[in-house]
């Protein structure tokens, strides 16, 4: 056959379309309200890791401040250690003290094993959070700096009226819950038939039986959905929506709940540790100072030196750690508040070889004027 298309009885096309009665909107509403909660769980997620950060600094800045405040007592433990044994050499003193006195100084140093053991594991966890190298802080003034910008901002924030529906969580639970709610009208949208619209075109060669050769035909067609008229899947949009809506009231009354406590918590560690940092930690180091300075004119026995010393060294193991209770209690509080405005926040940017550690008759404390904010 030379030409077989030209054996086709008839050609047609047609185009169609359906047009979605009740529909159009809800889909809408469901897309705005999945892109809300996805903004806001992207928010919830980066505040999270934020938080995790804030709280590895945390870690290393208490172990900087333990390890310096040690490594004071092992100075001033080895230079307990001349004294004694320039006394001994003038038999003023007695074996015995120095053997005590080394006890001691090797106490210490397994605390400054174990803090830096803290600052090394702490750095190693920031680097693989932030996937680069971190730095530990310089000294511990710049630690006790940004300790207490983070416990100054609570503070701050623990007194100021919040609102906890502009949490980034909160805020991903009602848009989820909105989409629930568009989801369940599309749904029962679907027992109002769309009716589909189709225009057609045909070209017809068979005309020995008497058709046209060209007609043009518009049809519209509708469905009945006697049987499945989206029932199920209403249910189930309506079932996410009260789940949603009920873990929303369950967050916002548990954060409700919680921050009476947490404020009262935050209030009695930053007094415990102001308390060690601005009254009892100056005037430990007051009496040990006075005591050493006895010792060496030979007015007090060498015992009484390593009673204070070994007083004074648990005293500042004891303010790192209510340092690190603070900041903990800080950084509790702040993840239960809604995020802030950002801010440049104090960050441990420091050169990788840290300062030599001052003295603990330095002892003294910072403040800095940065607040550090999660976003």
């Amino acid at each position: 056959m030379a030409r077989p298309f030209a054996s086709i009885p008839n050609y047609g096309v047609g185009l169609s379309y359906t047009v979605p009665l009740g529909k159009r909107g809800p889909r809408q509403d469901r897309a705005v309200a999945l892109e809300r909660a996805a903004r806001a769980s992207l928010d919830a997620g980066t505040r999270e890791r934020a938080i995790e950060l804030a709280r590895l600094l945390g870690t290393l800045a208490t172990s900087t401040l333990r390890l310096v405040g040690v490594r004071g007592i092992v100075d001033s433990g080895t230079r307990a250690i001349a004294v004694a044994e320039d006394r001994l050499a003038s038999s003023f003193g007695t074996p015995l003290d120095i053997d005590r006195l080394k006890i001691e100084v090797a106490r210490a140093e397994q605390q400054v094993l174990s803090a830096e053991s803290d600052r090394t594991y702490a750095l190693a966890a920031c680097a693989s959070l932030v996937g680069m190298t971190c730095r530990p802080f310089r000294s511990d003034g710049e630690a006790r700096s940004f300790l207490t910008a983070w416990l100054d901002q609570a503070s701050r924030r623990a007194t100021t009226a919040a609102s906890l529906e502009e949490r980034p969580d909160v805020r991903a639970l009602d848009a989820y819950g909105k989409a629930a709610t568009a989801e369940a009208r599309l749904a029962r949208a679907q027992a109002i038939p769309d009716p589909t619209v189709r225009l057609g075109y045909v070209h017809d060669r068979f005309l020995i039986s008497g058709n046209q050769q060209n007609s043009l035909n518009l049809s519209v067609s509708l469905p009945l959905p006697f049987f499945d008229h989206g029932q199920a899947q209403a249910r189930a949009a309506e079932s996410k929506r009260s789940r949603f809506s009920q873990q929303r009231v369950k967050t916002l009354q548990a954060a409700r709940a919680k921050l009476p406590a947490l404020t009262q918590r935050l209030a009695a560690q930053r007094e415990r540790q102001e308390a060690l940092s601005t009254r009892i930690m100056p005037q430990a180091l007051a009496v040990l100072s006075n005591v050493e300075r006895a010792v060496e004119g030979r007015l007090l026995p060498l015992s009484d030196a390593i009673q204070a010393r070994r007083a004074v060294g648990e005293l500042l193991v004891e303010e790192a750690d209510s340092f690190a209770d603070a900041f903990d209690a800080a950084l509790t509080l702040t993840a239960e508040l809604p995020p802030t405005a950002p801010s440049t926040p104090a960050t441990p940017a420091t050169p990788a070889t840290p300062a030599t550690p001052a003295t603990p008759a330095k002892h003294t404390t910072h403040t800095t004027n940065a607040a550090p904010t999660l976003k």
